[in-house]
């Protein structure tokens, strides 16, 4: 089944905080719900019940194989990553989404395998319904008494601590849904990407969107233990922490298209994976896009047939796309402004970065004329809320190779035009922008293209600029971004450099 930027069939699931609903247009019964296993939300789901159960086996199982069989937890994890660094995982570049699907696809397969249980299907933790560890999770022994395998004593995020809402809180999931196109939303392809090779998938290079930067870095960041790591499969809450990221990106797809360029499209993953018979399993991206197909569902498919999306949506997309793609600041696209600013200093908590940039006279006119768009999630009414964003230009702002020390410990809060900004600064001040994260790749070397570079993200800054400038409190031809490190987890925030600072205002 191929999924095309004009015409999405939606293969998704209902998303947390009351976002999806069961009253959707064209929605059939949950009777019609194609006979494949359900993925479900952890919540509500009792320490005994069957699905918990199986995966409870089924960590127990693999934990306890020998060293010389089929699969073992560690051999499984180590797909991912060891203490020697990550392996085939991608983190920083738009092969981060399929390839977590299909490592998630392939656990749930070995689970069914290994436990005989045919109907079992990963669930999921939506972090957003309910930010608290699931319990499943964090009980040493289950009720009856026995050992709880779910349980992995390394955590350091306390069970009582909810993960907080700027991380995955119902604000960022809108933003999340919001985002377009694709490699805004699931981030961008290596810079100066120009061929198939392998060596592509595992170097990063990418700009991370909010996707990643924001509550997948950060999730497992603050939980600490093996999950900062390149061994976090290792933890068994990994695969709730993806399985949620997953649904996130099956509902996207509820209103957006993939990218169609072949070089993400055709990428294969090349004996990075297995059938449960042992053999290698080695998907391309394209043979990814359908949940149904890989054996699980969300709920739905084929229940939604997205309108055609407009020409204005579209060219405005196209010209995002086309200045997520370039490998610098400079575009010939027409309806593009860009500027950009070097800088030479790093933000701490002490002492906040400033990133102040001139902008053309006017280039911001038409978006501090304008209130603040809606973002179409409450009534679901997103042709209607993308047309009207068409109408108006998106400000991106590109935080390009950014030098974070400490990153497991570390987040950054970005505001714009706060000049009295510090580190306890809510993040429910207008001036709030967003806030990201890495997973730390130091010392890591990925062959042909080096050391991988640091990390860049992305920020679309639209809403901000209308919240701030848009009351006449500034001539809107220049803006500030500041950047504050604060501490994630249970440790201290180490500082932030941004190499420079990029302004792309796009209009369609």
């Amino acid at each position: 089944m191929s999924i095309t930027r004009r015409s999405v069939i939606v293969q998704g699931g209902v998303i947390g905080a009351g976002l999806l609903a069961s009253g959707l247009p064209g929605m059939k019964a949950f009777a019609q719900i194609p006979p494949v296993p359900w993925r479900r939300s952890l919540q509500g789901l009792a320490w005994n019940d069957p699905i918990v159960a199986t995966y409870r086996d089924a960590v127990r199982l693999l934990k306890a194989a020998s060293p010389g069989e089929k699969f073992t937890w560690i051999k499984l994890s180590e797909i991912h990553g060891s203490d020697a660094g990550f392996k085939y995982c991608p983190h920083g570049n738009w092969y981060f989404l399929p390839w977590h699907r299909a490592y998630t696809a392939m656990y749930e397969r070995i689970v069914r395998q290994v436990t005989k249980n045919n109907d079992f299907a990963m669930p999921f933790w939506d972090w957003t319904a309910n930010p608290y560890l699931p319990e499943v999770f964090t009980m040493q022994k289950t009720p009856d008494g026995k050992d709880n395998s779910l349980y992995v004593p390394t955590r350091t995020w306390p069970s009582t601590r909810p993960m907080p809402p700027q991380i995955v809180g119902p604000d960022v999931l809108k933003a999340i849904l919001a985002a377009t196109p694709f490699e805004v939303f699931g981030t961008s392809r290596p810079r100066g990407q120009n061929s198939l090779d392998p060596s592509w998938i595992v170097g990063g290079g990418g700009t991370q969107g909010i996707l990643e930067a924001t509550p997948h870095n950060q999730v497992h960041n603050n939980i600490g233990g093996f999950m900062p790591t390149a061994s976090s499969p290792r933890d068994p809450i990994f695969f709730m922490h993806h399985g949620n990221i997953d649904r996130i990106w099956a509902t996207w797809n509820l209103r957006n298209g993939n990218s169609n360029d072949p070089l993400w499209t055709n990428m294969p993953f090349n004996q990075n994976f297995y059938n449960v018979d042992g053999s290698f399993w080695s998907p391309k991206v394209s043979d990814l896009y359908v949940p149904e197909e890989l054996g699980y569902t969300y709920g739905f498919r084929n229940y939604f047939k997205v309108a055609t999306a407009s020409a204005k949506t579209l060219a405005l997309d196209d010209k995002l796309s086309s200045v997520i793609a370039a490998t610098a600041p400079e575009v010939a696209v027409a309806g593009l402004t860009t500027v950009s600013a070097d800088n030479s200093k790093a933000a701490t908590t002490n002492a906040p970065l400033s990133l102040p940039i001139k902008l053309p006279a006017g280039a911001l006119q038409s978006i501090v004329s304008q209130p603040p768009l809606p973002s179409g999630m409450d009534m679901m009414d997103f042709g209607a809320a993308q047309e009207q964003a068409a109408s108006t230009p998106r400000v991106l702002a590109f935080l390009r190779d950014v030098e974070i020390t400490d990153p497991k410990t570390t987040s950054v809060l970005v505001f714009l035009g706060k000049r009295d900004l510090t580190a306890d600064t809510p993040v429910t001040d207008p001036h709030y922008v967003g806030s990201f994260a890495v997973l730390d790749h130091s010392g890591e070397h990925h062959g042909a293209h080096g050391h991988r570079p640091p990390p860049s993200f992305v920020l679309d800054l639209t809403d901000a600029i209308q919240r701030v400038y848009g009351a006449g409190n500034a001539d809107a031809e220049a803006i500030d971004l500041q950047l504050v490190p604060v501490g994630a987890g249970q440790g201290k925030p180490g500082s932030a450099k941004p190499a420079r600072l990029e302004i792309a205002i796009v209009a369609a």
